[in-house]
């Protein structure tokens, strides 16, 4: 499947509103099967202690406790597609949890935009400036709020098992997983994107989108970007998650939503990614120059990418240090690809409310959740209480043998007393019918019975960008 991502993607983004496959901006896949590392750290929001949830991890393999631009700077080895890019992308693992043995982690492949247009002529943008680092997304939604700057939202491309059979138009969501088919042929999908004017100031983990903001306005460069964030605009990073799937289909019920991130999240609207620079000094700068900038457009393919960052630029699949450039785990256990619980303290949490931090041996204390948004930006990305390096306690199950039975419906009855007038959210805390600790927030209840949440699906004939 992931082979065909090339050809596909190229397609898809001609057809897309927000990309011409022209113009000033250049994409590039990363390294194709898993991804450099995934590891229980977040060098943007909890430096120097293990995070609270698993992350997939790309880039530059200089990651560490205290990732700075340094140590980046210093990888021996980067899955990005440009050899010059260091930097470090990063979002929750994904996991199938289909049928009651076990959390499966799906392996990805992401195709990043570098986009810098204004209209239909090219942006004055800058280059990242050393340790800067940014959120899209917001880890703790867990419905529609109606707020979804980072645009996020999924999609099931040629999905089979639907009430109308198999079908090449593509199951679109906004911001939730998609339900209504049994299999992807050409992946499960999301994506996002990534503001891009700053205030000058440094990422604060408790407030982390307040030193950015999306452009509002249809100005020129940084005249775009809301006042109070023009020291400078940088070039728009836009990021597509393809996850392979194909070992699960047939596997669950049209009617299932099998999946759940590694921050808790059976509903996909806590998909959340993280980007910390390590682009050499001057590569991205001259890539994204209104003059003579990298405009290959959505197609570019290794041959493209060698004109614009020349032809020892390039990492190719044939490179071994490129095929296993990888970083060693910080924390033992934390990387396996079938768990019997999720690394950390990460209850699942269905909503619709927003989900609590937990901690505590038995994850039933709740920790003071991250600042909100107040920019346009992203609420937090990350949102546990910092702890100790410590190895997980979780145990693993051996993943040799590939799941074959269907998951049952898990409708749990949750009674909650009516209160009546407008009261805090509360949780309730409940079991499905996989045994997985589930905590179901609402804030004005009566008597009912909580099902798994079904997200309403529409089909587009456009596909991702």
């Amino acid at each position: 499947m992931v082979n065909n991502f090339f050809a596909l993607t190229a397609g898809l983004a001609a057809t897309a509103s927000a990309f011409d496959c022209s113009g000033s901006y250049f994409s590039m896949f990363n390294r194709k099967g898993l991804s450099m590392s995934a590891q229980r750290l977040d060098p943007a929001l909890e430096p120097g202690v293990q995070s609270a949830h698993l992350h997939n991890f790309d880039g530059g393999n200089g990651i560490a406790l205290d990732t700075t631009f340094a140590s980046l700077d210093a990888s021996t080895c980067t899955t990005a597609r440009v050899k010059a890019d260091n930097s470090l992308y990063w979002r929750p693992a994904l996991y199938w949890n289909g049928n009651g043995t076990g959390f499966y982690r799906v392996t990805e492949q992401i195709k990043m935009y570098y986009k810098y247009q204004d209209g239909a002529g090219a942006a004055e943008v800058s280059e990242f400036p050393e340790n800067f680092q940014m959120i899209a997304g917001d880890q703790l939604k867990r419905s529609d709020d109606g707020k979804n700057p980072a645009g996020i939202r999924w999609a099931c491309h040629e999905p089979q098992g639907t009430a109308n059979g198999n079908t090449k138009d593509p199951i679109f969501t906004k911001g939730g997983f998609p339900t209504g088919f049994t299999g992807c042929n050409y992946g499960l999908a999301s994506e996002l994107t990534f503001p891009s004017c700053w205030n000058g100031e440094k990422i604060d983990p408790k407030n982390p989108s307040a030193h950015t903001a999306y452009p509002n306005g249809s100005g020129k460069g940084t005249e775009a970007c809301p006042e109070g964030f023009r020291k400078a605009r940088f070039p728009t990073i836009f990021i597509e998650f393809w996850y392979d799937i194909k070992q699960f289909n047939g596997q669950y019920k049209a009617t299932d939503n099998p999946w759940v991130l590694s921050n808790g999240d059976s509903t996909g609207f806590g998909m959340h990614g993280d980007f910390k620079n390590g682009w050499k000094k001057g590569v991205l700068a001259k890539a994204v120059s209104p003059t003579g900038g990298c405009r290959c457009g959505c197609g570019c393919g290794p041959e493209e990418l060698k004109q614009c960052f020349g032809a020892d630029g390039i990492n190719d699949e044939k490179d071994e240090n490129f095929a296993k450039c990888s970083a060693k785990p910080l924390f033992a256990g934390e990387d396996n690809l079938v768990v019997q619980k999720l690394p950390g303290c990460n209850p699942i949490q269905a909503g619709p409310g927003r989900a609590e931090v937990k901690t505590g041996p038995d994850c039933a204390s709740s920790a003071p959740a991250p600042g909100n948004n107040n920019n346009g930006g992203a609420a937090s990305s990350s949102a546990a209480a910092p702890s100790a390096p410590a190895s997980s306690s979780s145990k693993a199950a051996a993943p040799s043998t590939k799941p074959t039975s269907t998951k049952k419906d898990g409708q749990m009855s949750i009674q909650t007393q009516n209160a009546g007038n407008k009261q805090p959210a509360v949780s309730a805390k409940a079991q499905d019918a996989n045994g997985n600790v589930v905590y179901v927030t609402q804030t004005v209840v009566s008597y009912q019975t909580v099902a798994a949440r079904r997200h309403r699906r529409h089909s587009h004939r456009n596909r991702m960008h």
